[in-house]
């Protein structure tokens, strides 16, 4: 490495953030800012002699404005002249020996932006012989190999020095536009899903003793793996934030696309054989991101086909289509991502993608800057500083809520646990907490006060009363007498619904999950009784339910604001078993406090509401969730009819539909304007010129 690229790097270094990777306010000004779309095109070693104009011609026909492009890393499709970067073997049979140079010079005459992917998450064998203190290793010492490749860890010089040196060769010989870099982290699961655990080389067990004054653990059943995970989590961050500024320095056009400290904030859209999928996690990611950085765009990279072992069959093309309509949705830029060259392997699904591409791309005013609004904000809990038990509860309490608010058309925007603070909380009007168990007395504080300055909590399972110290300051309850479970204590109880003095003829669900016994504050207001266990089985003895002496939830007014508390997985409860009751039980509670709603829409169920801002105005995205099915997305069924009102922006506001914009009617009911939608396929984006949320 040269001295003046080491020294710019140790001056890089010097800068790293100490505060919270949330609060960070680390905005650059770049083309980046303005909506755009990506196409990727991943290449194997045998597709370095594509014919890039043919490419660019596909790249331009699907929408996109900047190709992301394989350059470096495990292979270099450049003649690199830095001895521990592998050239691509097959580079000798292009004409001209440089794919680099060929694509940059086509797509800048083009007026297309090239991206830089890089990959250094492996090297050849050869590069490990001569710096061995480079690989990862595994406790016992062992390499991990995967098709003849050596992974590399993070905290070894090739991350810490030899990627920028990579990095400072692209930048002198190529006017790239930005980078990407993939697998950006620790490597302790391999391609092929064998686990080989945390890396013990002599740089991880330095830096963790460091750190934290202990030893590394091995596994998960580690009492400090949950250490491991956040210095891992820190390790990124903070390496991520130094070539990002060594980007920026080095060539201030391009910006980098990785995690929280970079320029345009990563998000990857895929499916994998074996994981349960979880429909709706592109919105939930990007929402999250959007609304804890909204000076920064994001990327969501919607893959293409069905699963790493499947590159070469594709993705069902309405769930390719999902992945982006959520992502331009929620404020993301949208990237399609397939294997090898455009006219190589079918993929059915790019013009599905394509569509949803091209009205980002023709919209530019709409989707630039396209941020946040909602007035509710359902938060996340934060798997950095739970148990994965623990974790798994929360999570499935929050997946619950997600949906309940999605059906019953109450959009809202994802806060992450961590990033809780009194600013963030003051942008919104209702704060649901979905047995969220890790905050900080900090943040417990901030709670306190956001409900004092008229801020409404709505909490679910723990949340208030798990905590740190135990029940916390803001909770409608001052203390837990016991904690029931389903296997031992709950099974044939109940919430009452209605006012009724009897139990039978009343609106009853089921108690179900955690629920916690809590003796309420004397200014708490008790509501949902609970009916006590009785015997459900065999059916002549299924009799003797009577109202008992709690509550399933109570309100107390702090301040000018409220808490409502419901000691029970209400959430789990309604992913479990479906009941609309259940859902509505929770979700009524939201509405009770929220005040007046920016849309109101009527429509059935499968209509998710999604609101932003940008200087168009206020953006209205009509999703269709029809087509969901098994761990998948199917053909939607078009849904027509659906109405959106919105109140108060005056007789003289417009309105237009991106879509279809033949299906929309627009009539005014005094200050209101109600918008109709003939039909709705997969999504429809309305935008209400001169309104805001």
């Amino acid at each position: 490495m040269t001295s003046e690229l080491l020294s710019a790097r140790r001056a890089v270094g010097a800068q790293e953030p100490e505060q919270s990777a949330h609060r960070q306010k680390i905005e650059r000004a770049g083309w980046w800012n303005r909506a755009f779309g990506v196409f990727q095109t991943n290449l194997r070693e045998i597709d370095v002699t594509l014919d890039v104009e043919a490419t660019l011609d596909d790249i331009e026909s699907h929408g996109a404005t900047a190709w992301l492009l394989n350059v470096g890393g495990i292979l270099a499709h450049y003649p690199t002249d830095l001895g521990f970067h592998t050239r691509n073997p097959h580079l000798a049979a292009r004409p001209g020996g440089d794919l680099v140079r060929d694509a940059v010079d086509a797509a800048r005459r083009r007026g297309i932006r090239l991206l830089a992917r890089m990959d250094f998450s492996k090297v050849a064998p050869e590069v490990i012989q001569a710096h061995p203190e480079w690989a990862y290793r595994s406790s016992s010492g062992d390499l991990q190999i995967y098709e003849g490749l050596v992974s590399v860890c993070p905290s070894g010089a090739y991350y810490q020095q030899g990627m920028f040196e990579i990095v400072d060769e692209v930048i002198s010989r190529y006017q790239v536009d930005g980078f990407f870099f993939n697998w950006f982290g620790f490597n302790e699961v391999d391609y092929g899903g064998t686990r080989h655990g945390i890396c013990h080389c002599a740089a991880c067990q330095a830096a963790f003793l460091d750190a934290t004054g202990s030893a590394l653990p091995t596994d998960a059943g580690d009492p400090n793996h949950q250490l491991w995970k956040q210095f891992a989590q820190r390790t990124i961050d903070v390496l991520t934030a130094r070539i990002s500024a060594y980007i920026a320095e080095r060539r201030p056009e391009a910006a980098l696309i990785l995690g929280r400290s970079a320029d345009i904030l990563f998000h990857e859209a895929n499916n994998a054989i074996g994981r349960p999928l979880w429909p709706h996690a592109t919105n939930e990611q990007v929402s999250a991101s959007r609304v804890t950085q909204p000076g920064k765009p994001a990327l969501v990279n919607a893959v293409a086909f069905f699963d790493m072992p499947y590159r070469m069959a594709d993705e069902q093309p309405e769930m390719l289509g999902q992945y982006l309509i959520q992502a331009i949705a929620r404020g993301a830029n949208p990237s399609t991502y397939i294997m090898g060259p455009t006219r190589g392997i079918r993929y059915d699904g790019l013009e599905t993608a394509g569509v949803v591409t091209r009205l980002v791309t023709s919209n530019i005013d709409v989707y630039s800057g396209l941020s946040a609004c909602s007035s509710i904000a359902l938060v996340r809990p934060d798997g950095l500083r739970a148990g994965a038990a623990r974790h798994a509860e929360s999570r499935a309490e929050f997946t619950g809520w997600f949906v309940a608010l999605q059906e019953t058309h109450l959009s809202f925007d994802v806060l992450p646990a961590e990033a809780i603070s009194r600013e963030m909380l003051d942008r919104f009007t209702v704060v649901v907490l979905p047995d969220i168990v890790t905050l900080s007395a900090e943040q417990d504080a901030a709670i306190e006060a956001y409900m004092d300055a008229g801020g409404h909590v709505v909490a679910s399972g723990g949340a208030g009363l798990e905590g740190a110290d135990g029940v916390a300051a803001w909770s409608a309850a001052a203390r837990v007498t016991r904690i029931e479970t389903a296997d031992s204590e709950l099974l044939s109880s109940y919430v009452k619904l209605d006012d009724a003095d009897h139990v039978e003829g009343s609106a009853l669900i089921p108690r179900y999950g955690r629920a916690y016994s809590v003796q309420w504050r004397s200014d708490a207001k008790g509501r949902l009784p609970v009916i006590e266990r009785a015997p459900f089985g065999p059916p002549e003895k299924a009799h003797g339910h009577v109202p008992g002496a709690t509550s399933a939830a109570a309100t107390r007014v702090a301040g000018a604001g409220s808490v409502t508390q419901l000691p029970w997985t209400v959430g789990a409860n309604y992913a479990a078993f479906g009941l609309t009751r259940i859902r509505d039980a929770a979700t009524e509670r939201v509405r009770e406090v929220m005040g007046a709603a920016v849309v109101e829409v009527d429509g059935p169920e499968q209509i998710e509401v999604i609101l932003g801002r940008s200087a168009a105005g206020l953006v209205i995205h009509l999703i269709n969730h029809s087509g969901q099915r098994r761990n998948g997305q199917g053909p939607v069924v078009p849904i027509r009819g659906v109405r959106v009102r919105v109140p108060g922006v005056g007789a003289d506001a417009g309105a237009e539909a991106l879509v279809v914009p033949t299906a929309l009617a627009i009539t005014n009911d005094g200050n209101d304007l109600v918008l109709s939608v003939a039909e709705i396929g997969a999504f429809e984006a309305l935008v209400v010129r001169r309104a805001g949320c």
